[in-house]
């Protein structure tokens, strides 16, 4: 069809005929064979096409092409349309495909999101350590409780502590007295204060009191508790109180003041932990009788000055010995209650012996209340043979005795049958379940036996008052004050006392 119209445009153009040829009678009086000029005639016609255009001309019918087949021409896709067609035929190829943009996309973000943590994330956050004894590290003030008028229950926590808490990590041994440096940043001072191994577990709804558990398992590391007095007068304590919830510390340590020295007995088990039930605290191990006994101290505190006690009593691995302690109040409330029942759990399980004197009453520490010194069970491996020898003299006592009772009763006279001799008497050992019931029923009370060593702690005047004025001005930070007070009148000596302040 484009070839004819083609055809009878040229014929229009160059002839001088003024119409069209529009019937098959016209086409036919052009000459086949013709010489045309190139002036301008009409070009011959072929005779294959002059044969086609003398067809018959017959309407297109779509609906007579049965076979769906086309002879139509299409025009070409413009380019946004092919781009539109590579797109959902690349969509229908794959379903992954469709995913690749969201996955691009999160992938971003999340990259975007730990890149932006890597670059501005505080420094000290990568420390992996709850504390350092030569940096500052940041604790929250996760918990605060008002005991009284003047004393307030803190509890702090390290800094983002799920994720640097490490398992091999354990602040609190019973072997040692250590406490923590709290820096003041807006003048620049610190202050030491001796944590407790407790956690607030949960609050009373009514009373808001907290429930304090002890740190018994290694993730639970990584918290602890402060008992602060707060002075009028003191510009640390009034700033420290006056934190609110979530509020930044800057700590450091341990600064460790007391380390127990070795005893032999450290190579047997250790004591097992207190725990917040009596009947859940486990029996203490039995100890060879050939090694030398486990030490008695006596401990005289003031105030917040108990804290030092506590956290050896409360920690893992407490002391293998006995501790009378000697506790001065002002109040019975300046001491929380739930601190006052585990004192009383150790009591009851032999390991200390709590005496009270609260000041509103009229009770105040006397020479009545301070015993003489006696020789420590253990001081080095001279003693540790002596306790050989003289369990080696106690066995010999023991088997001449056998023998002798058996010299004795050789001849043993006829006599009829005895309930006894048929029915023989059963050996039955019964083990304590706790070391409540080991302390009460299975262990014999120990004689009254006089400390060997004394520790004080308190406020400056108390200590004056007990031991004297302890002096610390040297470069070995050593205590060369002179001893005075009521331990002096009673022979202590510095060898043998240690003042905390």
């Amino acid at each position: 069809m484009l070839r004819r119209v083609r055809l009878l445009r040229q014929v229009r153009l160059n002839s001088n005929v003024p119409g069209r040829p529009n019937e098959s009678g016209d086409l036919e009086k052009i000459p086949k064979h013709s010489n045309v000029s190139s002036s301008g005639s009409i070009p011959p016609i072929k005779t294959s096409i002059s044969n086609m255009l003398a067809k018959k001309k017959v309407e297109y019918n779509p609906e007579d092409n049965k076979e769906g087949v086309t002879y139509e021409f299409h025009a070409p896709q413009s380019p946004l349309e092919v781009r539109s067609e590579q797109i959902r035929k690349s969509h229908q190829a794959s379903k992954w495909r469709k995913m690749l943009p969201s996955l691009a996309v999160g992938g971003a973000l999340i990259w975007g999101f730990y890149a932006y943590n890597y670059f501005t994330a505080d420094k000290k956050e990568a420390i992996p350590d709850l504390l350092l004894p030569d940096r500052f590290l940041p604790y929250l003030v996760s918990f605060k409780y008002q005991v009284d008028q003047d004393h307030y229950l803190i509890e702090l926590t390290r800094k983002n502590r799920g994720s640097i808490l490490a398992p091999h990590q354990q602040l609190f041994d019973g072997k040692r007295i250590w406490s923590v440096e709290i820096k003041q940043p807006e003048i620049n001072i610190v202050r030491n204060y001796t944590p407790l191994p407790l956690y607030v577990a949960g609050i009373d709804p009514d009373t808001q009191e907290p429930h304090l558990r002890l740190v018994t398992k290694p993730e639970e590391e990584g918290k602890f508790v402060l008992l602060v007095k707060r002075y009028d007068s003191g510009e640390f304590s009034r700033w420290l109180t006056s934190r609110k919830l979530l509020d930044e510390v800057e700590l450091r340590g341990p600064v460790v003041e007391y380390k127990v020295p070795y005893h032999p007995l450290d190579k047997f088990p250790a004591r097992p932990q207190l725990q917040p039930l009596l009947s859940k605290i486990q029996p203490d191990p039995e100890y060879p009788e050939n090694i030398p006994k486990p030490e008695t101290w006596a401990f005289y505190a003031a105030g917040t000055g108990v804290l030092p006690l506590l956290q050896m009593l409360y920690s893992p691995n407490p002391p293998k010995g006995f501790i009378n302690a000697y506790v001065s109040l002002r109040k019975e409330s300046n001491l929380p209650s739930q601190l006052k029942t585990l004192n009383y759990f150790a009591e009851k399980c032999g390991r200390a012996k709590f005496t009270y004197l609260i000041s509103d009453n009229g009770d105040r520490l006397e020479a009545k209340h301070v015993s003489r010194p006696q020789l420590p069970n253990f001081s080095g491996l001279m003693d540790v043979k002596i306790s050989e020898e003289v369990y080696r003299q106690k066995l010999l006592a023991q088997k001449r005795q056998e023998v002798k009772n058996q010299i004795q009763g050789a001849r043993i006279e006829e006599r009829p049958l005895q309930e006894e001799d048929v029915i023989p008497k059963l050996d039955i050992r019964l083990q304590p379940q706790n070391a409540f019931q080991q302390f009460s029923f299975f262990r014999k009370q120990p004689p009254q036996v006089y400390p060997s060593f004394a520790f004080i702690c308190g406020p400056e005047g108390f200590i004056s008052y007990v031991s004297g004025r302890p002096n610390l001005n040297n470069l070995e930070q050593k205590d060369t004050g002179d001893l005075s007070g009521l331990l002096k009148d009673k022979g202590w000596t510095l060898s043998n006392i240690k003042r905390l302040i």
